[in-house]
């Protein structure tokens, strides 16, 4: 059957989108009809299902002990600590129910929701590594949210494979490094950003198997180099204890420098390497796929983000998903995946449609917990020819009395979770973090919103009066700090923290200066570094070059930008 594009107006927010021919060839071919929501509103809907940094002190509701939940303890959800969860002293079996024709499909799910338990944080494999979450595979870290295999690690998240790091997001097999994003095999680096294979340097960005560098933008295999200048290396030594970058008023200055100086370079209009045929950011062998951010190993993938190493294919709208999933749709956290559609945290399984937290099952529709089940629905199991019979007409209950939230947007099969299911509020779930808006806001586009909880810490220093790294002792580890911003800031602000014992040794050997800033607000800042997940059209910048291309720089940005040709001229 030939398609066409049709321009649609988004229910939730209200601008015109465009479903393309090869879109509608993919809703056909999972039996889905097409969206109602553009790609961002869908992307920002799965993200507010994902809760990483907020984190809550509660009792298991099962062995009553005090554990650390992501689960805000005013929302009622029944939480189990992992180990409770994980035991055969519940049966989610235990909670099925008949599916109710008489109400609308989405406030059953959400009682569902509500009553069957639910894993305090997600954590698998962790050792000596209590308040992490989402991550898996974790030794000894403290505060370090997505990837897997962290070891001596704090304030990081969605890395892989990084040792003895802090403050380092989105980066690959690392190690010693500090406050940085999108590394990868680097040792020793301070403040780097976009680079590769290098070590022992300072405020580097966008450069390639450098080492002993400070200050440089776009080098490849350089040595001893400062703002892009070329010095000896006894040079290079003189100069660099001279910038005094141990003392925190000399670095602050030379940050400052650093990022005015980066602005002369040439940025490469999108950050891809081996990508044929797609349009996105953050892309890395990927093949015929669109509208894509932080993807890795993907094929004919569309309006997604983090998909890391492992893969992904044929599958529209995933978000933290990978390791060979397969014809799936709506789906936020997931992997070995083929034909879940509609779904949150769902892992080796097939034919899954609207469920939660699912596990090596397949033939499933709207349930929640369960593991190696097959043919149930609302967590009731039926012969394989009751389950299709019964699944179709909820299909169809579900076309014939639509769900409307207080925004009057209609859910019928085909969309998503409402927004009323979502365990989380906006400003506790990652989505704050790319697509940040006001409480006002956030009200107004009918998400939830929970008021900051108030911090009673009372402060022993100051945050200007931290001591330089080569005079501070074990005896800073005793102090609470007082964080610089005071909660004058949008980043979920901590008032204050502590410094922790690895956190001291790391910056004593790297010979950085202790942070001013609470871990959120230093993540946050992070964050601010990199282009939102989403797409502008642009031009080459490079005089007489006419390429054109989508990008997720926006047009008022100040940064020079170039198309791969260019930049590959430039700086190669």
């Amino acid at each position: 059957m030939g398609y066409v594009s049709e321009k649609r107006i988004c229910q939730s927010c209200k601008q015109d989108f465009t479903i393309e021919p090869d879109d509608f060839g993919f809703y056909e071919k999972i039996k889905v009809p097409p969206p109602t929501w553009c790609p961002e509103c869908r992307m920002i809907r799965r993200m507010n299902f994902r809760n990483e940094r907020s984190l809550y002190k509660q009792d298991c509701d099962l062995c009553k002990k005090s554990v650390i939940s992501m689960y805000a303890p005013e929302y009622k959800y029944t939480v189990y600590c992992n180990d409770c969860f994980s035991s055969d002293k519940w049966n989610p079996m235990d909670y099925g129910q008949d599916y109710d024709f008489s109400k609308n499909f989405f406030e059953q799910i959400g009682e569902l929701f509500k009553k069957i338990p639910r894993r305090a944080l997600y954590q698998d494999f962790a050792v000596n590594s209590e308040y992490t979450n989402q991550a898996v595979s974790i030794k000894n870290s403290y505060l370090c949210f997505g990837g897997r295999d962290y070891e001596d690690s704090a304030y990081c998240a969605q890395n892989f494979l990084v040792k003895n790091c802090l403050d380092v997001d989105f980066s690959h097999k690392d190690e010693l490094c500090y406050d940085s994003v999108r590394l990868v095999n680097c040792f020793r680096v301070r403040f780097g950003y976009y680079s590769e294979n290098c070590m022992d340097s300072w405020l580097i960005y966008g450069c390639r198997n450098c080492s002993n560098c400070a200050g440089c933008t776009n080098l490849i295999n350089k040595t001893y180099c400062i703002f892009n200048e070329q010095y000896s290396k006894e040079g290079y030594e003189n100069k660099i204890k001279e910038m005094n970058l141990s003392e925190r008023e000399s670095l602050d200055k030379v940050r400052k420098e650093f990022w005015t100086h980066s602005l002369n370079f040439p940025r490469k209009y999108a950050n891809v390497k081996n990508a044929v045929n797609s349009t996105g950011d953050d892309m890395e062998q990927v093949r015929n796929c669109k509208y894509i951010f932080s993807v890795s190993e993907a094929e004919n993938i569309r309006y997604s983000f983090f998909i890391p190493y492992g893969g992904a294919k044929d599958s529209f709208d995933l978000d933290h998903v990978g390791v060979g999933t397969t014809e799936s749709y709506e789906l936020h956290s997931g992997f070995g995946n083929s034909r879940v559609v509609f779904c949150n945290r769902v892992y080796y399984s097939h034919n899954i449609e609207y469920s939660d937290d699912v596990y090596n099952s397949e033939n499933i529709f709207a349930c929640a917990g369960l593991r190696k089940k097959s043919h149930c629905i609302f967590n009731k199991e039926y012969s394989k020819e009751e389950y299709e019979i019964l699944a179709e007409k909820i299909r169809k209950h579900m076309d014939e009395m639509p769900y409307k939230d207080k925004k009057g947007r209609v859910f019928r099969y085909g969309e998503f979770f409402s927004i009323e299911v979502i365990p989380f509020s906006y400003n506790d779930s990652v989505v704050c973090e790319y697509f940040p808006l006001t409480k006002e806001k956030i009200l107004e586009k009918g998400y939830k919103y929970k008021e900051p909880e108030t911090k009673n810490y009372k402060p022993t220093i100051l945050a200007h009066q931290l001591p330089a790294i080569k005079d501070a002792s074990e005896e800073i580890l005793k102090e609470i700090v007082q964080c610089e911003h005071m909660g004058r800031c949008n980043h979920k602000c901590t008032m204050a923290f502590r410094i922790i014992q690895n956190e001291l040794n790391i910056c004593k050997i790297l010979e950085t200066p202790l942070p001013k800033l609470c871990p959120n607000c230093r993540h946050m800042e992070r964050i601010e570094l990199l282009n939102p997940p989403r797409l502008y059209h642009g031009k080459c910048m490079n005089t007489g070059c006419e390429n054109e291309f989508e990008t997720s720089y926006a047009p008022s940005r100040p940064e020079i930008i170039f198309c791969d040709s260019c930049y590959k001229k430039e700086v190669y």
